[in-house]
């Protein structure tokens, strides 16, 4: 469809109802610096007009997210670097280059963006028909209302915001449409959420927003603001001058790419000059004595600006139990011991094979190698474990690498599958802390990429368990929809649950309704994708 105008009806910062903050600056964790050169995380919620002649109101929006603010302070503050001292001789992890933190409680609070816009087209001409997308279980997205239409144009802070900045950390934009349907779009800087904490925000101000509607008190919120704890699972004194080796070993040791920026200009898309050391460090020592060097990254598989398509594949609750049977055999390779895998390992698993029989062999070589790149939480992978109320984005990418003759063919799902399962399980509290200890003592831990893109590689981030359309702000209805923002570039697969088609209960499992996967891929794979006749098994 052609793109529809959009008018702007009201931009503003909006702040916590609630301004006590005693003024703080809060280092975030290394775990969260990483995730600095990110896109934004970010969904928008579809939802239909509202019944009983009521209608979408931006005045209570508005001030239902203004009291959910308040136990957000920070996602109202300034993020930004840590200040850098180039000439300091010794010191703490917080210290090196590429730390973030966060300002918040000052007058100078750059708030959150907050836009109102109207859309001169129905909420159906936003979205593909539900129904075909359940009937046919293929969604071609290309003609979607972009998110760049949905979405605050404000830039979000970042890792090259200056130390005396006002961007915001978070955008929301309200959107009318002319039926009187309604999206809510929210995006935040990678290093203050993950989806989890995402979900977690959007579920407090749903519930902030319905208390509003109805006059009933507004609900307690208690989200976890303490990054300093995903630090102190390090395996070791992360400010230690110099690191212990026997750690970094273990560290390195881990299933997980560790590309590095700098050291990848040759045939890089961006252009040399996107790789250069950063002027502030000058001829820092550290570069080569505390830091290890990474792998350059393979761009001969990359073409970044090759066309790409945004498909969603929908799979039945009954078609993931045949995905998953097909996928739970025995392995006979004496290589991938028998694991018990879970039905997302088996989904990953058979996107995986789709994307590559799509893509071929690279050069025409059946045995060269292939990667899954899974994006995983670290929450419950700790000991203690961390809550799941906790904001940031203590995640980190883990890579199974297989011959891409195995890795395409659907009779080898059992071994796919157990061998993903495999590596994830590597990472214990013991070896996630030697991972944080061994990011800490890196010069700037946004130049080690543990994934990359292109025919080589697929990336997988899983929102599974999100309960994104349980965020119905008072609606009688879910959301018709919930579109997760994701750069679409080739390679990339987001999973999440399927839209509701039953009265929910506890007691549903995440793929009751269906999994949706959100596949962004080259135009050319991308055909021969959805004409794959193994799609269903």
């Amino acid at each position: 469809m052609p793109r529809p105008s959009i008018d702007v009806l009201e931009e503003r910062r909006v702040y916590p109802n609630q301004a006590h903050v005693t003024p703080t600056t809060a280092p975030l964790s290394i775990i969260d610096a990483s995730v600095a050169r990110f896109t934004p995380c970010g969904a928008i919620w579809y939802f239909d007009p509202l019944e009983d002649g009521k209608s979408w109101d931006a005045g209570t929006l508005r001030e239902s997210l203004e009291h959910t603010l308040s136990a957000y302070p920070q996602w109202a503050g300034q993020l930004r670097m840590t200040p850098y001292k180039p000439d300091l001789q010794e010191r703490k992890n917080i210290e090196r280059y590429g730390r973030m933190e966060v300002r918040y409680g000052y007058d100078s609070d750059p708030g959150v963006a907050f836009l109102v816009a109207r859309i001169d087209c129905e909420l159906s001409d936003a979205l593909p028909d539900h129904a075909l997308k359940v009937s046919t279980g293929i969604w071609a997205c290309d003609s979607l209302v972009r998110e760049d239409t949905l979405l605050p144009r404000a830039p979000l802070a970042g890792l090259g915001s200056s130390p005396s900045h006002k961007d915001p950390s978070v955008g929301v934009q309200i959107t009318f449409f002319s039926c009187g349907g309604v999206s809510i779009a929210v995006q935040i800087s990678h290093p203050l959420a993950d989806a989890t904490a995402l979900s977690r925000f959007m579920q407090d101000w749903s519930c902030t927003h319905s208390a509003l509607q109805s006059s009933s008190s507004i609900p307690h919120l208690s989200p976890v603001f303490k990054p300093w704890e995903l630090d102190q699972h390090a395996a070791g004194n992360a400010d230690d001058t110099v690191p212990d080796p026997k750690v970094l070993e273990k560290a390195y040791a881990l299933p997980l790419h560790r590309y590095d920026w700098w050291a990848s200009s040759d045939g890089s898309g961006f252009g040399p000059g996107a790789h250069a050391i950063p002027e502030a460090l000058g001829q820092d020592p550290a570069a080569k004595d505390l830091a290890k060097m990474g792998t350059k990254m393979p761009w001969s598989s990359y073409n970044v600006r090759a066309p790409v398509s945004h498909t969603i594949l929908h799979f039945s609750s009954s078609q993931l139990d045949k995905i998953y049977a097909a996928a739970a055999g025995s392995s006979s390779s004496s290589e991938h011991e028998r694991v018990r895998i879970s039905r997302h390992d088996a989904l990953v698993a058979h996107i995986w094979c789709l994307i590559n029989r799509a893509r071929g062999p690279e050069d025409g070589k059946r045995n060269s190698p292939v990667h899954v790149d899974v994006s995983f939480g670290l929450r419950t992978r700790l000991s203690p474990p961390l809550p799941s109320s906790f904001l940031g984005s203590p995640l980190q990418i883990a890579k199974t690498t297989l011959p891409w003759e195995m890795a395409s063919s659907s009779s080898a799902l059992p071994i796919i599958a157990a061998a993903i399962k495999g590596t994830i399980n590597k990472f214990t509290p013991e070896t996630i802390g030697a991972q944080i200890y061994a990011l800490a003592h890196e010069l700037s831990p946004q130049r080690i990429w543990q994934a990359f893109l292109g025919r080589e590689h697929m990336l997988v981030t899983s929102w599974a368990h999100t309960d994104l359309y349980g965020c119905n702000f008072g609606a009688t209805r879910p959301p018709r929809h919930v579109h997760p923002i994701m750069p679409l570039v080739d390679g990339c697969v987001q999973i999440m649950e399927g839209s509701p088609m039953h009265n929910q209960s506890e007691s549903r499992k995440w793929y009751d309704d269906g999994v949706d996967v959100a596949i962004y891929l080259e135009k050319e794979a991308t055909e021969k994708l959805i004409n794959d006749t193994q799609m269903r098994l």
